[in-house]
């Protein structure tokens, strides 16, 4: 890999890496699609792990999701980031893998605020239809956060989606001349090469 191409592979990783606490970074939401029967889908998540050497990104969702339901029939993604200070474009390609009720979900739950827990112990379905507004958390919990206790019941509906990726397409946005690339990955191999903007 020569160096343009080495510098925009560390440049990547070390902003996904940092969008994934840094809420303020652009890449900390994103936009994934996929498709069901033919129809594309597209929502925007919040990036929770990224790992360019094991070519991963992740994001949380409920078990009881359409998308989820969805993408374990077809397991194709994209996904779309785009930073409007840098303008840089992101979109990676590949398979997901749904996580649920396993060591790694374990792990992660652990690590999730009371706050967070409680949006996985919704009443209802996720995008069910329902007969008057309501945030789809327990209404005890609207004004304050359940206690631990109170969040276990919720790990049963939570799930991380595992974005393997074997493709990574970047752009750049310059008045002097854009740029692009694409990485692709083989197992351990990168290759790359230039793309017409």
């Amino acid at each position: 890999m020569n160096k343009n191409f080495k510098n925009i592979y560390n440049l990547i990783n070390d902003e996904m890496i940092n969008a994934i606490s840094n809420h303020k970074n652009p890449f900390h939401l994103f936009v994934v699609g996929n498709s069901s029967e033919n129809i594309p889908n597209i929502r925007t998540v919040v990036l929770r792990n990224f790992s360019i050497s094991k070519q991963i990104l992740e994001f949380h969702s409920d078990i009881r999701s359409p998308k989820i339901s969805e993408l374990n029939t077809n397991p194709n993604f994209s996904a779309l980031f785009y930073n409007p200070d840098k303008k840089v474009q992101l979109r990676f390609s590949g398979t997901v893998q749904i996580l649920h009720k396993d060591a790694s979900t374990k792990k992660r739950w652990k690590g999730i605020s009371n706050s967070s827990r409680r949006c996985y112990l919704g009443p209802y379905n996720p995008s069910s239809v329902i007969n008057e507004n309501h945030p789809n958390i327990p209404d005890k919990f609207r004004f304050g956060d359940p206690n631990i206790e109170e969040t276990e019941e919720g790990f049963e509906n939570f799930v991380i989606v595992r974005c393997q990726f074997s493709c990574i397409d970047y752009l750049s946005l310059k008045y002097s001349g854009h740029s692009r690339c694409r990485f692709d990955f083989k197992g351990k191999n990168v290759s790359v090469c230039w793309l017409a903007p």
